[in-house]
């Protein structure tokens, strides 16, 4: 069992999740939140589209991207195919305002048919 110093040590824990370069964080601030905090970065990593993480994000961190693109039109951004390192900021999101807009059923933005 974890002595509460040891708690304190580890939390909170911060799970990073990606789609398509763009990352963010789900934070967990206790043992009770873990396993949810794991299982909402999964699906928000799966459906980035249908979750506004931008909105619930109560902090950002800051990351650098390594952009390379074959695509002629982008050619002015570097030299050919040499990768362009671009700063970019991420949200973090606790897990308890996730949990919060998935009880009042905001949190996930259907597609309209």
């Amino acid at each position: 069992m974890l002595s509460k110093r040891k708690i304190k040590k580890i939390f909170p824990l911060d799970f990073y999740g990606e789609d398509s370069g763009w990352r963010f964080i789900i934070r967990a601030q206790t043992p009770d939140e873990v396993l949810e905090a794991m299982y909402w970065r999964a699906y928000i990593s799966c459906h980035r589209k249908n979750v506004d993480l931008l909105h619930l994000a109560t902090d950002k961190f800051n990351y650098r991207y390594n952009y390379s693109t074959s695509e002629t039109s982008d050619l002015h951004f570097g030299g050919g195919n040499a990768p362009i390192r671009v700063n970019m900021m991420g949200p973090i999101v606790p897990i308890s305002t996730i949990l919060e807009k998935v009880a009042s059923g905001d949190l996930v933005k259907m597609a309209s048919a």
